[in-house]
This record gives C-alpha cells, structure tokens and sequence, in this order.
C-alpha cells in the first residue's frame, strides 16, 4: 500500500510539472499568434489556443513590442548622431527616410502593444467572459490587421529607402 501511495504522488508531481511546462512554454504562445495571423477565418480552435496560451502570449507580445520599439530608437538615436557630429549625409531624403523608418517602428511596437491589450482585456476581465468567439474574433482581427497596414507601410518606407 506504502508503494501505491508513492507512485500516486510521484504521477500527481508528474502532472503538475508537466502542466507547468505547458504553461511557460513560449513555444505555445508563438503558435497562438501565427494562428491568429494565418487564420483567415478566425475558427474557435484559434480562440480556444489564445486561452491555452494564457498570459504567455502577452508576455511575448510585450517582448515583441519592446524589441521593435528598440530598434526604432536606435534608428532614431544614429540619425541624431549623425546630424549632431556633422557628418553630410549626401542626400537629405536619406535622413529624411530613416527618421521616417525609426517613428515608423515606433507605430508598429504601438499597434502590437494594442493586438497584446485587446488579448489582455477580453481573456482577463470577468465581465468579458460571456463573449461569443464571433465577437472575439472581430477585436483580434481589428487588432492583427493594424499590425498589418503598419508593417505595409514600414515596408513601402523601407522600400523607398533603398531604391
């Protein structure tokens, strides 16, 4: 009897901790957000992997967000450089441009930043938990197509940049 017991608390160890790696997997969390990207039609098993991804999935967003709002005040921060040390750039279209790149990311880190609050607010608020997916899928669209038009704009920017 002594053995059963044991090995009934070694699976319930067993199944907490594989919960718990199920959790902080931010292997899930990715999942989530290329479903949502990739489904055109917004199904429920892409709201039901939302849930599964818990906060994960806003912790990776905020990570997201954070990355490109960086590399916008990097770009931001080498334009000012250059002007502040005098360095002649060739062209003032090109400074122009890159200024334009850096306040570019900074919009697309804020459409992120509102895709990660739009997650946040209908998974987590009590009064939101009678939403239909019909309505869940809308907000998540509204949100993932921003994110879209902004990355379009950058490109074209960067494009212009370039050519």
């Amino acid at each position: 009897m002594n053995s059963k017991s044991l090995s009934k608390k070694k699976r319930k160890v067993k199944n907490i901790k594989e919960g718990d790696l199920y959790q902080r997997n931010y292997t899930h969390a990715s999942e989530a957000i290329l479903s949502i990207l990739l489904d055109k039609d917004k199904s429920s098993s892409t709201i039901l992997s939302l849930k599964k991804a818990g906060p994960e999935i806003t912790e990776l967003l905020t990570q997201c967000s954070i990355g490109i709002a960086g590399t916008g005040l990097a770009v931001l921060l080498s334009v000012m450089c250059k002007m502040a040390t005098g360095v002649r750039t060739p062209f003032a279209s090109a400074r122009l441009l890159s200024t334009s790149v850096g306040f570019g990311l900074f919009w697309l880190s804020w459409a992120v930043n509102g895709l990660r609050d739009t997650i946040a607010s209908i998974f987590r608020s009590p009064s939101n938990m009678n939403i239909e997916d019909d309505e869940v899928a809308v907000k998540i669209e509204k949100s993932v197509n921003e994110i879209l038009f902004r990355a379009l704009t950058l490109l074209a920017i960067t494009a212009l940049k370039f050519a």
